[in-house]
């Protein structure tokens, strides 16, 4: 049975990973077949093949589901009139300038689709929903709203959090936003949502009892995973101290809950103990919401307590396999995530350990397990994340203790008198806010002495089965022979191959940054960074998101020449984070200085900097002003390879570029003018720069039609399909001794059905 569920699990998670999914029938055909041979001959491996059969079947029937339900394509962008029901308490996030945005799921019903739309669903079982009103929304409550929708699309960047993904797993029909215009309530629904309604009774009375500030930020996640109180940098001050686990409600957490209460069940007898685990760790996913995370950590807890329960015998592969199989069956895109991949590591080396030396005292299994599983899954979180905090072994010793007997008990505990006495809740929280707000203050001690708490690593997959390997053979039972060996496993890790380019190669990477511009150049030596995306510049941005882990999965810590092409937020929103994050050497601006910024210096026409191979000099602006056509206009050239990065300019630029410049002003690679802009890249310049290469970011579906079908067709016209960042992801061109060698999208590199 345990081959047959592991098996079929593994077919389920093969399934998230094609690149489109197989016709029906077939599977379906293989499927009859094979449960006839089993039943014909009954042999292990024929239970095996029917496993792998199901599993086939059991993922292509979710993944054709999750396709159907999306938005119907011909519906993106348009307003629709719909009854929306809110199925959680909205996430708040305030700007740093005015207003605040509510984002939350939404049931949509009652659609008003225009008369030339042929198939108007009758409702969309789950859209996430941004509104920017003054209109509080809460749980359970139905709005007449109009509402402007586009398919479920994220970001494609290597390193960085993958969007997309995250709205397949948690089966988004489509996104959108709530335009402030004609809001109605209407008749509350009552039902199911009653745990989301008590999740934002016990939001909204966190809020009014502390002030806002990290510590809340961090009580309102542990308390009903809301985290978007915590800001950019207390998410990266928490990075560095290996702590952001902690931070989110997740398998540790239920755990921890499940735990206090098998203790405190104990008294009673062993039933009232399991009895008690599972109904605090339920009662905390409720207040979680039932996130997937949360869910994965109840089937692992409910593995192990049924067998338990039944008499059965507890073993390590029973439990991993009966979850693992439940886990494929509620999220067949679960091996997508890291969190996956860190949760079910941890516990099979929990129990890995526990077989090894199963005569330790448990106060010493629990030192060891601890320093084990903080080093070994630091290590795993680095091939996701580009590196680990070097004091994220000490941090979770302290950390861990903390938050399952006082931050997340006291959190649980609050939730519960809110509902029943109101006025109990926020001197618990404000206990518990306690050693939150003294871990902040020993951060701030420490940064006196500037150490280097971040280690940037990313171990390929071979040192990462290496070193997986070695902690295996270390931690061993003594009997085991030659297990020592496991210091020459160690070796690989400790010489990572790293990602550096050879003598005369020169990488552009141009982010998907959506409405924006984050441009990489590199050489063997060298980096040039060319704007830094959009966002709030004193909170969540692209430079946070999206450059920054990129940046430092490639193991760089030094920006050379860092540019703001001109003011927008589109495209200087990151400027102080990559300030905060890297040691940048010079910072040029085409339109203003940037307030704090040291040693920065205004684009001026003729302004020229040498970075070993790469020459960069200014063609634009002469002289200081305001606006899209003061844009820092870049010529770069790199062993005869000339690329133009133009910024924001219009079409007055550019013939005042075809008239100064001259042939100058060719170049192999070309980035689209102002995202395609039908005021730019005119006829004369396209021309002049002549181009066999040209890069386009924008976002996907932006509000503004960029790129102009005019525009295109110029292109078109030269020859020239311009690469889109909006349709190809990140955009990655190689030159090596002056050469094209390499032009792809990551989408290209990274193909799901679900995509």
């Amino acid at each position: 049975m345990q081959s047959w569920m592991i098996v079929s699990a593994a077919t389920v998670f093969a399934t998230g990973w094609l690149p489109d999914l197989p016709p029906a029938a077939p599977s379906f055909f293989v499927l009859g077949f094979t449960f006839l041979w089993a039943l014909w001959r009954p042999a292990r491996w024929s239970i095996s093949v029917l496993g792998i059969a199901c599993g086939l079947c059991y993922g292509q029937l979710w993944g054709m589901q999750l396709l159907e339900q999306r938005l119907p394509e011909e519906l993106e962008g348009e307003i629709l009139e719909v009854d929306a029901l809110v199925l959680e308490p909205p996430q708040l996030r305030y700007f740093s300038g005015t207003g605040r945005r509510q984002r939350f799921a939404a049931e949509l019903t009652r659609l008003a689709c225009p008369q030339d739309v042929d198939a108007c669903p009758e409702s969309i079982p789950k859209v996430l929903l941004s509104y920017y009103g003054a209109q509080d929304l809460r749980p359970g409550e139905r709005w007449r709203v109009q509402v402007r929708l586009k398919r479920p699309w994220g970001l494609a960047n290597p390193d960085s959090f993958n969007y997309q993904s995250w709205l397949a797993q948690n089966r988004f029909a489509a996104t959108g936003y709530v335009r402030d215009k004609s809001l109605r309530r209407l008749e509350p629904q009552g039902g199911l949502l009653w745990h989301q309604r008590w999740r934002g009774v016990v939001a909204d009375a966190l809020r009014d009892a502390l002030p806002a500030g990290p510590e809340r930020g961090v009580l309102l996640a542990l308390s009903n995973g809301d985290r978007s109180d915590i800001g950019s940098d207390y998410w990266q001050l928490f990075q560095r101290y290996g702590l952001n686990h902690l931070v989110v409600i997740s398998g540790l957490h239920v755990g921890l809950v499940a735990g206090i209460g098998f203790l405190l069940g104990r008294i009673f007898g062993r039933r009232s103990a399991h009895s008690l685990a599972a109904a605090l760790a339920l009662i905390y996913a409720a207040l979680a919401g039932f996130g997937l995370p949360t869910v994965r950590a109840l089937v692992m807890l409910a593995s192990v307590q049924l067998l338990a329960l039944a008499g059965r015998r507890i073993t390590a592969l029973r439990c991993l396999a009966l979850a693992l199989f439940v886990i494929a069956l509620l999220d067949p895109l679960a091996t997508h995530n890291a969190g996956f991949w860190l949760s079910f590591g941890a516990v099979a080396l929990i129990f890995y350990v526990r077989a090894m030396h199963p005569d330790l005292p448990g106060w010493r299994l629990t030192l060891m397990l601890q320093v084990i599983l903080s080093l070994t899954m630091g290590l795993v979180a680095s091939f996701w994340y580009g590196g680990f905090g070097l004091l994220a072994p000490l941090a979770n010793l302290v950390a861990v203790p903390v938050l399952g007997f006082w931050l997340a008990p006291l959190c649980l505990a609050a939730a519960l008198v809110q509902p029943l006495d109101p006025s109990w809740a926020p001197a618990l929280w404000k206990l518990a806010s306690v050693p939150v707000a003294a871990g902040i203050r020993f951060d701030a001690w420490i940064a006196q002495f500037e150490p280097g708490l971040w280690l940037s690593y990313k171990p390929g997959l071979i040192e990462l089965a290496a070193a997986l390997l070695a902690v295996l053979l270390l931690l061993a039972h003594r009997a085991l022979p030659l297990r020592w060996l496991g210091l020459v496993f160690l070796i690989l890790p400790l010489f990572p191959q790293r990602q550096e380019l050879p003598a005369g190669a020169l990488e552009l990477w141009t982010l998907d940054v959506g409405q924006g511009l984050a441009v990489l150049v590199q050489t063997r030596h060298r980096v040039l960074v060319y704007d830094t995306g959009a966002g709030d510049p004193a909170g969540p941005n692209m430079a946070s998101s999206v450059m920054v882990p990129f940046l430092q999965a490639r193991g760089i810590r030094d920006i050379d020449l860092l540019v703001l092409s001109h003011g927008d937020r589109d495209h200087a929103s990151g400027v102080y984070t990559l300030h905060r994050q890297f040691t940048i050497q010079r910072t040029w601006f085409g339109e203003q200085a940037f307030p704090g910024i040291a040693g920065q210096s205004g684009c001026r026409t003729g302004d020229t900097l040498k970075l070993d191979e790469l020459s960069i000099r200014v063609l634009h602006p002469i002289a200081p002003g305001e606006g899209n056509n003061q844009s820092c206009v870049l010529l770069l050239e790199h062993r005869g390879y000339r690329i133009l990065l133009p910024g924001d300019i219009e079409a007055g630029v550019e013939h005042r570029l075809n008239r100064e410049a001259g042939p100058e002003l060719h170049a192999d690679l070309l980035l689209v003018p102002h995202h395609g802009s039908k005021t730019s890249s005119s006829s004369s310049f396209l021309r002049r720069v002549n181009p066999h290469r040209a890069i386009l970011s924008r976002g996907y579906r932006n509000r503004f039609g960029h790129p102009h079908a005019r525009v295109l067709a110029r292109y078109r016209a030269l020859g020239l399909e311009p690469m889109d960042t909006a349709r190809d992801g990140a955009l990655r061109v190689r030159v090596e001794d002056g050469k094209e060698v390499l032009a792809e999208g990551w989408r290209q590199r990274r193909q799901y059905y679900w995509y």
